[in-house]
């Protein structure tokens, strides 16, 4: 037995030297990537790519086209880190404007890959998503201002970075736990990136962005308060991918009701009496007398306003200023 456990606890104490080994090996890796990636940053050969492939005419172009002509590589206050995403490969920096006036923070992040065929894609894909002709005019709007994707080879290692105007920390929390103000805002952010230029919230990271599925033919859609519940639209024309948004932000409220071996869809209509409730959805009671589905109805109905009242609630909490 004591053989036994001896050879047990020698298993357990290599299993943690290796387990002490890998942690001390990506420790040694990051600091190795932060070293050539902060290098990037204050050295002269990160150049401008050119996302539009070969033909664009470069003749009238006033863009930077040297990272270091952009950024400001004397403040040694910058690069500073700010996130690491083991996702996606890439790496954040706050870094600084070089035409960034006195009373202006002139801030700026830098999203970078450093000798990684997936990180580079990301970038190079988010590039054109920022260069498309149809989301420019929503630069420094919606979405961040937008001053190129550099790159350059420093130590031997390739190094991507594209630099984004800083808009602020990201949501830490879900759109439904913001303000009506601020949920308003993003899904008309979001309209706007699927119509015209001109909203408020800034729409940030689009890594995992896409050309949109057919024509958006309905991007408007109204909603009046929290403490009025909005159905969902029953057109079809009505974007899909706005709709998610919606949904998240808690705008819409299924008006279905849960009717047991009911025939047929059954609907809630606010501000009606029970008997009207019956009137309206009878065609679907065809298993049920009248007096078992106004019963059944009473109890769903009951369950039904029982839910709008603590989603009401829960966002009452939130104009409070209080997490749900």
């Amino acid at each position: 037995m004591e053989e036994l456990r001896d050879s047990a606890s020698d298993g357990d104490m290599e299993e943690l030297r290796d387990s002490a080994s890998d942690s001390a090996s990506d420790r040694d890796m990051e600091e190795l990537r932060d070293i050539v990636l902060r290098k990037a940053l204050s050295s002269h050969c990160m150049s401008r790519l050119n996302i539009q492939g070969a033909g664009r005419d470069d003749s009238q172009d006033t863009r930077v086209h040297m990272l270091h002509d952009l950024i400001d590589i004397t403040d040694h206050s910058y690069p500073k880190h700010l996130h690491t995403s083991d996702d996606t490969d890439l790496i954040l920096y706050l870094h600084k404007l070089k035409s960034a006036k006195r009373d202006e923070s002139g801030t700026v992040i830098c999203k970078m890959a450093v000798s990684t065929i997936g990180g580079v894609k990301i970038l190079q894909h988010e590039a054109k998503i920022y260069e498309a002709p149809n989301t420019q005019p929503l630069h420094g709007n919606i979405m961040p201002k937008y001053f190129g994707l550099f790159q350059g080879t420093v130590e031997g290692q390739t190094v991507t970075c594209m630099v984004l105007e800083f808009c602020g920390e990201a949501l830490t929390e879900r759109l439904r736990d913001q303000k009506e103000s601020f949920r308003k805002a993003a899904i008309r952010a979001f309209q706007e990136l699927h119509s015209e230029p001109d909203g408020t919230p800034c729409l940030v990271d689009f890594s995992r962005a896409r050309p949109h599925i057919g024509t958006c033919h309905d991007a408007e859609f109204e909603f009046e308060d929290y403490k009025t519940p909005t159905h969902w639209p029953t057109s079809d024309l009505v974007c899909g991918e706005l709709l998610a948004v919606a949904d998240d932000a808690w705008v819409f409220v299924g008006d279905m009701l849960n009717i047991p071996g009911a025939f047929g869809p059954i609907y809630y209509y606010q501000g009606i009496s029970l008997e009207e409730h019956w009137e309206r959805n009878k065609e679907g009671f065809v298993r049920y007398t009248k007096e078992e589905a106004l019963t059944l109805l009473e109890s769903v109905i009951e369950k039904y306003e029982e839910m709008l009242n603590k989603r009401r609630m829960a966002l009452d909490k939130v104009e409070e200023g209080e997490s749900i």
